[in-house]
């Protein structure tokens, strides 16, 4: 599909714009189109379509990440967040490639002082959870994977949180040094191919001092020890075809294996890295994970569903991809509980405090 324009970036709440005017469904076809079933973006360059389903799979990611990293974010953020500021000026975070808002409105619930603003291309659904929502590894009265995320009720926005609606790879139409934190996860390796000109722009609109986050996944996923599959497996021929798609179109699905070097030689004084694992099934040899791996395949189901209109349009006919699909669950449920190894998210998290 070619590029459209899209509306102006106006600033939101989920319930109605608060300048720049509400975008009508005629706005919204001028940047999605569908195929297979999904909406998927017209504009930019996202392989994952832009819908009830994908939103979904995103907040099942959600969940569990930060059930296997322990919180919201990695790095000294209590820290600046809670340290008082000269005059009184209430602390900005900024979350690129906001998606369905879930991070914005989690960490704007822990933190009540800071104001939180979200940009994305799509309209971020409205919050019909509670934030701060607990860890799917904290057991709930009944059952262990019931959270805060469960209820379909629609709940008024935190006073401390604002979305915008922009494309992002056009740049952030923010002034330099605005906040004080940045955030950006699992956005880089799918939508934005000029990632050095973005993390650029990131640290651009931070305050000295501030804090930039980064995370990002090998896509569309790999083994847990950070290998590929085999080539001749399912899973080996269903990451290369995604992979070589995404190159195609000048992504780097790998990209997360190069931040820290990148990182390291920009305008940072201190900077800290990890590397976190997230199962894919229930391999784990530790019993929670192997509750929250369970969880993780229902998230990696959605995601080869997600992907299945980008098999199409690299040549894969239903046979083909009927094929794959099957040999891929059949791999899949060949990996042995509790074996310790396995299909997984691998990701790299990176902080970075600017001079």
């Amino acid at each position: 599909m070619p590029s459209k324009a899209i509306p102006t970036s106006a600033q939101y709440h989920p319930h109605g714009f608060i300048s720049g005017g509400s975008p009508t469904s005629s706005d919204d076809d001028a940047y999605f189109y569908y195929h297979e079933g999904r909406r998927l973006p017209s504009h930019g360059f996202s392989p994952f379509p832009a819908d009830e389903e994908e939103n979904e799979r995103l907040r099942t990611v959600h969940k569990i990440t930060h059930a296997v990293l322990g919180s919201h974010y990695f790095g000294p953020v209590d820290r600046l967040l809670h340290k008082p500021t000269s005059g009184g000026r209430r602390r900005r975070v900024l979350d690129v490639g906001t998606g369905t808002g879930h991070w914005v409105r989690d960490m704007a619930g822990i933190f009540p002082s800071t104001d939180f603003i979200g940009v994305d291309i799509i309209r971020v659904p409205a919050p019909t959870e509670a934030q701060g929502s607990r860890s799917l590894l904290t057991p709930a009265p009944s059952i262990l994977l019931r959270t805060a995320y469960d209820s379909d009720d629609e709940l008024p926005e935190l006073p401390n949180v604002t979305f915008e609606r922009a494309d992002i790879i056009n740049g952030l139409k923010h002034g330099d040094s605005e906040f004080d934190v940045v955030h950006c996860r699992n956005v880089l390796s799918v939508a934005i191919p000029a990632y050095v000109t973005a993390i650029r722009d990131f640290t651009r609109v931070l305050r000295p001092t501030g804090l930039l986050l980064l995370a990002e996944t090998t896509v569309p996923f790999s083994l847990s020890d950070g290998g590929s599959h085999q080539a001749e497996s399912a899973l080996g021929e269903f990451t290369e075809a995604i992979q070589n798609a995404l190159r195609s179109i000048g992504l780097d699905p790998e990209i997360r294996l190069t931040l820290e070097s990148f990182i390291r030689k920009g305008p940072f004084v201190e900077s800290g890295v990890r590397e976190m694992v997230i199962p894919l099934g229930d391999w784990s040899q530790d019993s929670r994970l192997r509750k929250v791996g369970r969880l993780g395949r229902e998230a990696l189901e959605m995601t080869l569903r997600s992907l299945t209109p980008l098999l199409r349009q690299t040549g894969y006919d239903d046979g083909r991809l009927s094929m794959l699909m099957s040999r891929i669950h059949t791999e899949l449920d060949a990996e042995k509980p509790g074996s310790g190894s396995g299909t997984a998210l691998v990701s790299t998290y990176l902080w970075a405090r600017k001079k």
